[in-house]
This record gives structure tokens, C-alpha cells and sequence, in this order.
């Protein structure tokens, strides 16, 4: 089949949306199907990707506490978005996240053939979760041949005003890949007791509770030190809590690329996960259990569709900082990070996309 996959992101920009796209879109071509990417003409120069096309404009504005990218096809670009979109006619167009604004609309007007969606973000407030998001997507499910939701806690948002059946396919990480990527083994060269968090300085990630379970921590765990890797608008308030606190051993990384990710996951004792909210399923836990890191962070209802009941002890109640340094200090024992390790490694297998990508086929195939 020749299949279109939209993304409504900057294409250029790490995310786990972008990631999904990227690994489903590899998979289905080794399945034997033709793959093009659709995504917002944003910084298209720094895609490595070949098969991505661009059309329209992006914003990001700032919403709930995170960045939302706004982005439409206008103008000669809007032909060339109708141009495009008739001659390659395609079998199927696959949306993820498709309400965010305007252009997964646009292609939704323009193409004459099956549609799919995949669902994959939860609600940054009450009010949106309980009445605009199923609203919504009452009225987009309209358009849709097929309904995919990464997670049963993802699809109670958008199921509450429709009877329409939502497939539930969980988000999926390349493990032959990340063997490739990841050291064998950890080759840091000092004696300390390396934490890692990785995502958007904003408030929603939780890189403050971070911060803040660390500097309890260090002063009883001297050789304790925090990798952040990641930007965004709260880099500001990261820098003067450090500075304010004295907090020696923080290392700002910025974005990484994937090699230098998988790297630092593999080189730190415990990967930090305190995301308050907002999270719809939690790739970045399938990464750390799939290279053997530990996890200690929030169990936000998102984390919950991967959590195990073993991984439990890692996890505090959402925003509840004396339980999150509580969990972290619990894996501070080896034997207790080194089973957590083999128990991960061995969970992980389900989520491998040669696995996940045949369960989205088979709903192409449906129709």
C-alpha cells in the first residue's frame, strides 16, 4: 500500500510523537509498503529523514504550561499541499495528533481516500479532558475510517461522547536500534552516582522536582551527581535554582542526539522520570528499561499503561517531592537496581516495533 503518515510537529525537533512517526514509517517499509511523511515546513534543512515533504508554516505558542506548534499551508504552498496530495493517491492517510491546528485539517479536506488517526496526548487540564477533548473528537471521529489510541488512559479522553471502536496500540521503541546505539557497557570514567533526566524544561516535565529531590540527595550522597538533557523556556529558573542553591555536579546537556540519549541512559545509576501530568503512554521509560536503567519517578496516568507492578517502588504519587527522593533512594542498592535492570530488559520486548507496527498493519488491512 502507499501510505501518508502527518505529523503536525517541527519535524526538526526531538519528541516522542516524532519518534513514533519516524520508527512506524521504517517499519512499514520493511513491511513492503511505500511511506512519505507529511510534516510543517519548519527548519527542513536540519531533517536527516528522506522521505519527509513539507508544506505550511509553524508558531509554537505556549498552552497549559507546554508549547503547542501551530501551523497552516497558504498561499502557493496550499496548492502545492493539494498538488501533492492528489498525485501520489495515496491508500491510506495516517494522522497522529491530528486536532493540532490547522494543517492535519487541511490534509484531511484535500485527500479522497481512507483515514486513520492515532491519538496519542492526554489533557493538560480537567475542563479540557472532561468536555473539549471528547467534543472534539466526537466530531473529527466523523471523518475517520479507523480510530488508534496509544493507551487506555489516552483513549478514556476521547471515547467519552462516541461508541465508536478505538483500537488500542501502544507506542512502540526500535530495540535492534538502540543495541546499535547503546554501549554494551557503562564507560564513564568517574566513581560518582550519575541521575538522569531527559525532556522540555517546562513544568509539566517536572525537571524542578528533579532539581530540587537532587539537592535533598546530595547532601547525604556527596558522589551523587544530575545529567540534564533537554531545553525550553524554563531553562532560566533550572539555571538560577543552581545558582541560588550553590548546587554543585548538575551538567546542563541541552538536546542530544540519539547516540549521546541512549549513551547517557546507559551511563546513569537511575533514570528520573517526575512528568506531573500531561503524559499520554511514556516512551522514554520503554528507552531506559529497553538499555537496563533503572526508573524513579512520578506514576502520572500515563507512566501507569508501562509501570509494572514490580517497578512500582520507583514511582511516587504525582508532585509529592518526599516521595519521589524516597523512591529514588530506595534504588540506590545495587541488587534492587540490578533486578529492576533484568526486569526491564525482559518486559521491554513487547513494545519492540517489529512487534507493534504488524498490529497497525493489520488495521490498514481492515479496510
Amino acid at each position: 500500500m502507499k501510505i501518508a503518515l502527518v505529523c503536525p510537529y517541527d519535524f526538526s525537533r526531538p519528541g516522542g510523537v516524532k519518534s513514533h512517526i519516524v520508527s512506524l514509517s521504517k517499519h512499514l517499509a520493511m513491511i513492503g509498503h511505500e511511506v512519505k511523511i507529511i510534516a510543517p515546513n519548519i527548519n527542513a534543512n536540519l531533517v536527516e529523514e528522506k522521505n519527509v515533504h513539507f508544506f505550511g508554516q509553524n508558531k509554537s505558542v505556549n498552552i497549559g504550561g507546554t508549547k503547542i506548534d501551530v501551523n497552516i499551508a497558504l498561499g502557493q504552498e496550499k496548492k502545492a499541499l493539494k498538488s501533492f496530495l492528489q498525485m501520489e493517491a495515496f491508500d491510506i492517510v495516517h494522522y497522529h495528533t491530528i486536532w493540532n491546528p490547522f494543517l492535519p485539517f487541511q490534509v484531511l479536506k484535500y485527500s479522497k481516500t481512507k483515514q486513520i488517526a492515532t491519538f496519542h496526548d492526554t489533557p493538560k487540564s480537567e475542563f479540557v479532558g472532561k468536555y473539549i477533548m471528547p467534543t472534539m473528537a466526537r466530531w473529527i471521529f466523523r471523518f475517520l475510517d479507523q480510530i488508534i489510541s496509544v493507551s487506555k488512559s489516552q483513549s478514556s479522553f476521547i471515547s467519552r461522547f462516541s461508541k465508536r471502536e478505538i483500537h488500542i496500540i501502544p507506542n512502540g521503541i526500535d530495540l535492534n536500534e538502540i543495541d546499535e546505539l547503546a554501549p554494551k557497557k557503562n564507560t564513564r570514567k568517574d566513581d560518582f552516582f550519575q541521575l538522569f533526566f531527559m525532556g522540555r524544561l517546562e513544568p509539566r516535565k517536572g525537571v524542578m522536582h528533579a532539581l530540587q529531590a537532587f539537592q535533598e540527595l546530595k547532601q547525604r550522597y556527596p558522589k551523587m551527581k544530575l545529567v540534564i538533557a533537554g531545553d525550553g523556556d524554563g531553562r532560566v529558573e533550572v539555571e538560577k535554582f543552581i545558582s541560588d542553591h550553590s548546587l554543585l555536579d548538575v551538567e546542563l546537556m541541552g538536546f542530544v542526539d540519539e547516540a549521546t540519549k541512549y549513551r547517557l541512559l546507559k551511563e546513569s545509576e537511575i533514570y528520573l522520570a517526575p512528568a506531573l501530568y500531561g503524559e499520554s503512554f511514556g516512551i522514554v521509560l520503554l528507552e531506559s528499561m529497553a538499555v537496563g536503567t533503572p526508573i524513579a519517578g512520578y506514576a502520572n496516568s500515563g507512566y501507569k499503561n508501562v509501570i509494572t507492578e514490580e517497578m512500582n517502588e520507583g514511582f511516587a504519587e504525582p508532585g509529592n517531592l518526599d516521595q519521589l527522593v524516597s523512591c529514588i533512594e530506595k534504588l540506590i542498592s545495587p541488587p534492587k537496581r540490578k533486578a529492576l535492570s533484568k526486569h526491564g530488559l525482559e518486559k521491554v520486548k513487547k513494545y519492540d516495533w517489529a512487534e507493534v507496527s504488524m498490529e497497525v498493519n493489520a488495521i490498514y488491512d481492515r479496510i
